[in-house]
Formats: C-alpha cells, sequence, structure tokens
C-alpha cells in the first residue's frame, strides 16, 4: 500500500528490521514478506512496502548520505550530513525553501510569494500576492496588520492597545499624532528642541542608511536602519499622492466660534514662536474671548470639543507639487459648460448602409439616391470638428435632433467645500446650517444642497529635511484663521475671520517669504519676510494651524512643493546570489534549467510545482514529506 508519508521498499528485511527498530517505527502483520501488502523491489529477496507512522525525517542518515550521489533511497545529497542548508542530515527530505537540482552540490534558496508556505527571506506568505490584504505582494507585513501560521493569517493589529506587534514601530497606548507615535503606530520624529531627532523606525532617513518606515529585519532595511545583504534601498518621492496627518477638533457655537468677521484677515493675532507643547499662543485681536479659550483650540478639551483623527491626501499637480482636492480620488473642481446644437430633423436623417436612420444626422439632399447614405454627407455642428462632435447625449425636440456636450472650462485645486467633522454628533443638527461656494472655484457665493457643520479647527503636521540648495513652495487658499509655522516659528499669518485669503510662501536659503492675495476687496496684505536658522541637512517641521469659526464658506487649499519626503524603498538586487523579498531565487547566474534559477530570478521547472518534470516521480505542489508523494518528488527506498 502507498504509505502516508513517503513510500518506502524494502530490499532486505534484516536490515529494514534494523532500521525499524532504531527509529520505533511499528510493522503490521500484513507487512511481512510474502505478506499481503508484499511486492518484489529492492534487491530482488522479497520485500514490502512500509505504512509508516512517523514523517522520513525521523530516518538515520541514508548508508551514503553526504558522499554526493543521489540513491534511491535518497531525497537529495549535497554532500554532507548537515541540516539547515536544504538537504536535511539523513539526506531523506529536501528542506523548505530549498532547492537541490545537483547532487553533490550546494542547495540554493527558493522563495515562491505566494505559495502559502512563508520561506526565508519572506516574513509572511497568506496564499497569493494581493496588496491589502496585511501580507503585501513582495511577502512583507504591511503597516496596520501582524501575521502568523502557515499559510499565513494576517489579521489586524490595534493601535493603542500597549501591545507592540506586527508592522508596529511603536506603542504609546493611544491612536493621536504628533505625539511622538503615528494613528497607525509608526514612529514619529521629535521636534521639541528644535531640529527634529529621527529614530530608526519614523521612515525619516537621516544619519542611517535607510529607513522604510518600520524596524523588522529582513526586509531590505533592518532594525538598526541599515541595508541588508543583497538589497539596494533608495527615497523615491511620494508618487500619485501623499498623506499628511491631521486632527480635526469640533466645537459647538458660541464663545471664538459664530462670530462676525470682516474681509481683511487680522495679522499679529498669535506670537512668533509656538510655546513648549508646540501649539500656538494668542496676543489679541480676531474676535478671541481670552488666551484660556484661545489655548483649547488645538488641545483636547472633553465636552469643550471634540477629536477627530484623520488626515489629508494630496495628489500630484503634475508639477512636482502636491495639492488636496476636493474629490475623494483627487479629481478637481470642474466649472462646465453645456452645448446645444440642431443637428438635423427626424424625417430626414442620414442613414447606414442597411438603410437604419442615424440619430442626430441630416440628409437634406442626396445625389446619388441609389444608396441609403446621404452623398454628399451633409455638414453640421455635430459633425467632426464641429461644436458639438462628440456628443453625449442627442435627445429629439419635436421633429429635431438636438446634441448636447459638456465641456470643462476651467478646473481649481483645493476644496471650496471644506467640512471634515460632518459626521462628528458632538454638533447638534440645530447648529449646521447650508454652505455658500466659496469666490474663486466659478460659481461665487452659489448656495450648495444639505446643512453643515462649521464650527472647528485643523492641526496639520508633517516632516521634511532641509536641504540649503533647494527651493521649497507652500501656497494655501484658507479662511478663517490659518497660521504656518517651520520650526516653530511663524511664516505665515493669516488670522481672524475673513473672505478666502490666497498665501504664496517660499523657503530659499533659510529665508522665508509670504505674500497673500485675497478675493474680496478689503486692503492689501502685507507681505512677511522671516530668516529660519536652519541647519543644511537637518529635518524640521511644518505645522499648519487653521480654524473654521464663522458660516456660509469654508474652503481650504494646501500645496506642498519640495517639502514631499518618502520612507526608503528597499528592492533585491538580482543576481547577487543572495534571495531577498521579492525574488523567487537567485543563484548568482541565473540562467534557468530544472530547479535552479533563470532570468530575472524566476524559477522555472522545479518540485514542488505540481508538474511531474524528468528525473521527478511523483510531483504534488508542495514538496513536503508527509503525504503521497515524497519529498523530493521521490517515492523512497529503505535498504
Amino acid at each position: 500500500m502507498r504509505a502516508l508519508s513517503s513510500t518506502i521498499r524494502s530490499a532486505s528485511f534484516a536490515t529494514l528490521s534494523a532500521i525499524l527498530a532504531a527509529s520505533c517505527l511499528s510493522m503490521s502483520a500484513d507487512d511481512s514478506p510474502g505478506g499481503s501488502n508484499g511486492s518484489g523491489s529492492g534487491d530482488g529477496t522479497g520485500g514490502v512496502e512500509i505504512d509508516l507512522d512517523a514523517s522520513t525525517s525521523d530516518l538515520p542518515p541514508t548508508p551514503g548520505c553526504g558522499d554526493g550521489i543521489l540513491t534511491e533511497d535518497e531525497a537529495c545529497d549535497d554532500g554532507n550530513l548537515d541540516d539547515g542548508d536544504g538537504c536535511a542530515g539523513n539526506c531523506r527530505v529536501l528542506e523548505r525553501g530549498w532547492s537541490c537540482p545537483t547532487p553533490g552540490q550546494p542547495c540554493i534558496r527558493v522563495a515562491r510569494c505566494g505559495d502559502g508556505f512563508p520561506s526565508f527571506p519572506e516574513l509572511c506568505d497568506d496564499g497569493n500576492t494581493n496588496a491589502g490584504d496585511g501580507c503585501s505582494a513582495t511577502c512583507k507585513i504591511e503597516v496596520g496588520f501582524k501575521c502568523e501560521g502557515e499559510p499565513s493569517v494576517c489579521t489586524p493589529t490595534t493601535c493603542g492597545d500597549g501591545v507592540l506587534e506586527g508592522a508596529e514601530s511603536c506603542e504609546d497606548t493611544d491612536i493621536l499624532p504628533f505625539d511622538g507615535c503615528s494613528t497607525l503606530c509608526q514612529a514619529e520624529p521629535n521636534c521639541a528642541a528644535g531640529a527634529c531627532t529621527s529614530e530608526c523606525g519614523d521612515g525619516l532617513v537621516l544619519g542611517e542608511e535607510c529607513d522604510d518606515g518600520n524596524n523588522n529585519a529582513g526586509d531590505g532595511c533592518s532594525a538598526t536602519c541599515t541595508i541588508e545583504a543583497g538589497y539596494e534601498c533608495s527615497v523615491p518621492q511620494p508618487g500619485a499622492f501623499m498623506t499628511v496627518p491631521a486632527i480635526f477638533r469640533d466645537f459647538r457655537q458660541g464663545g471664538d466660534f459664530g462670530v462676525e468677521g470682516s474681509t481683511t484677515p487680522t495679522q499679529g493675532m498669535v506670537q512668533s514662536q509656538l510655546d513648549a507643547d508646540r501649539k500656538p499662543v494668542w496676543v489679541a485681536g480676531g474676535g478671541v474671548t481670552s488666551q484660556a479659550s484661545f489655548a483649547q483650540w488645538y488641545r483636547d478639551v472633553p465636552d469643550t470639543n471634540s477629536i477627530n483623527v484623520g488626515s489629508m491626501i494630496l495628489w500630484d499637480n503634475g508639477s512636482g507639487a502636491y495639492v488636496n482636492r476636493a474629490g475623494e480620488n483627487g479629481e478637481r473642481v470642474q466649472q462646465v459648460e453645456t452645448i446645444e446644437c440642431v443637428c438635423g430633423t427626424t424625417d430626414q436623417p442620414d442613414h447606414d448602409a442597411d438603410g437604419n436612420p442615424i440619430p442626430c444626422t441630416s440628409c437634406y439632399y442626396d445625389n446619388d439616391t441609389s444608396t441609403p447614405q446621404c452623398d454628399p454627407p451633409v455638414t453640421n455642428d455635430c459633425s467632426p470638428g464641429g461644436r458639438c462632435d462628440g456628443y453625449t447625449e442627442c435627445i429629439i425636440d419635436g421633429n429635431s435632433y438636438k446634441a448636447r456636450i459638456e465641456n470643462v472650462i476651467a478646473e481649481w485645486d483645493g476644496n471650496p467645500l471644506f467640512f471634515p467633522v460632518d459626521s462628528d454628533p458632538f454638533t447638534p443638527e440645530s447648529e449646521r446650517q447650508a454652505a455658500l461656494f466659496a469666490p474663486g472655484y466659478g460659481n461665487d457665493w452659489a448656495e450648495t444642497p444639505g446643512t453643515h457643520n462649521f464650527h472647528f479647527t485643523s492641526e496639520i503636521r508633517y516632516w521634511f529635511q532641509y536641504s540649503a540648495s533647494e527651493t521649497y513652495v507652500l501656497d494655501f487658499t484658507g479662511d478663517d484663521d490659518v497660521w504656518v509655522f517651520i520650526n516653530g516659528t511663524l511664516v505665515a499669518d493669516v488670522g481672524g475671520i475673513h473672505s478666502p485669503v490666497n498665501a504664496h510662501l517660499t523657503l530659499r536659503g533659510g529665508a522665508v517669504t509670504t505674500t497673500y492675495t485675497t478675493s474680496e476687496s478689503g486692503g492689501a496684505v502685507p507681505t512677511l519676510n522671516v530668516t529660519l536658522n536652519l541647519q543644511d541637512g537637518a529635518v524640521y517641521e511644518i505645522a499648519v494651524f487653521h480654524a473654521e469659526r464663522h458660516v456660509t464658506v469654508s474652503s481650504f487649499k494646501l500645496t506642498l512643493d519640495g517639502f514631499a519626503t518618502s520612507r526608503s524603498e528597499c528592492r533585491p538586487v538580482c543576481g547577487d546570489g543572495i534571495v531577498g523579498l521579492g525574488e523567487e531565487c537567485d543563484d548568482g547566474i541565473n540562467d534557468g534549467g530544472y530547479g535552479e534559477c533563470g532570468p530575472g530570478c524566476l524559477l522555472g521547472s522545479y518540485c514542488g510545482d505540481g508538474v511531474v518534470d524528468e528525473g521527478e516521480e511523483c510531483d504534488d505542489g508542495n514538496n513536503l514529506d508527509g503525504d503521497d508523494c515524497g519529498s523530493g518528488c521521490r517515492n523512497l527506498y529503505v535498504y
């Protein structure tokens, strides 16, 4: 009968009995020579097939194990008796995560991401190569998850529970950002004393070879932020978008919120430096009740405000800068013009080759009545090149065909309807009001449907590595109060309740110049010039503080150009002889062959691919002992 682990046939009953005794294996009555399960294999003395209760890994070494010659009692033979190098010390098991194609030669590491069996250097393997399910397409544990088992079962981690696990690089028992540990339990730089100090795992490369935002070893960037063997690491730009962490605090109407304002902003409302908590300090004006009431704007005060932890997604604007937009997928605000064209009558349309009428066409005369098509075709607004060429809708109005087309005549970045706390029940429905379309977006002061929560503050922080040779640009449009600080120093000052104001900030060589334009009349806003004492190569914090305290309009636009940074991205080096995440194999040559590594560090045919190749007795797709097809895709004999 076929063995449960590997089929083992006897050539000598005396030899087999000794092996069984040494291995504490049992033999049934029907397994005796000449029994019902007997077979004539081996040395011809009369053999049997043994139903094993133990894996072949429990058997002693084969008689020739380690001589580099593959015999029928061996799954592999790499010329030694060592475990852990691909071929087990008894030569009866081809170890997981290895291929041993050539007897007498060292085995090579292999890793098939998506096969459900985590093999070095994989950090997980959940049986697929889908991203977003906890185990990435290269078998790396994703942020927000932990993975265990074989195949890996990935479950979300709970940031703030005090247990450091999975891809978390910190745990401080809360989910608030800006305190050293982010909402996703990723380390943040410490900027309390000016230039930020960057620790390994915060995603900022500062005095480190790499930093991929975690403290995991084996993914290219080590737990001490050094580049691991077999990888190369770089710091790319964010790509299509970047995410900026934010805290939005909801307030009820009253006190500092809901007061009247003007079209001109109030400058000088706050001190030029942040306080010890890195919060702005009120000086005077702007309709603020007191320093105590202002101190609540950007601090968590139960029953006074409600905290909403979130983020702002900034989209690539096509010029290297990143800006927030109104659409969830980066869609811009559009002004659309609808054009309607008359394209013929229903009683005289053109016809196709089968004589069927073609909507939105006309055929007022025809030089060739023998064909159903209009000849020559009549040119009108719907013809190629006409005003309604490419129309989206054709309607019948009386006996006329009319085509309609919508043309985008203008687009804007930013969000003219900025209401990040609309879903917070802290503010009662009675305080929510209809919003007007912010001026500057093509539909100035038009009323929009629904009601919104107007009274809230925004706290946004971001970190960047300063280079004295670079130019950095920050643009924003905001109402009401907006203040921007770099390294704790005020560099943009648009306080008070006012109509939307545009600010343009340029940082070059440590000097900041900020200019303003307003959408409404009310006087020019003075330019702000600030000199910052920044150290070349150091990391600094940008902090943006915003407040929406008045009704009817809430708009906000933030654009970062040059400030964008990203964590290290580490990729394996194919051809260096080291298998890295994302590679199936790498033997340094990668010229292909059975069980060997091919071009692109991909495996061709091999034991465990489910296809019985030449030299294999079987292949059930797993290369495991203990099932119907033995380790090494061979049914082994015992001598």
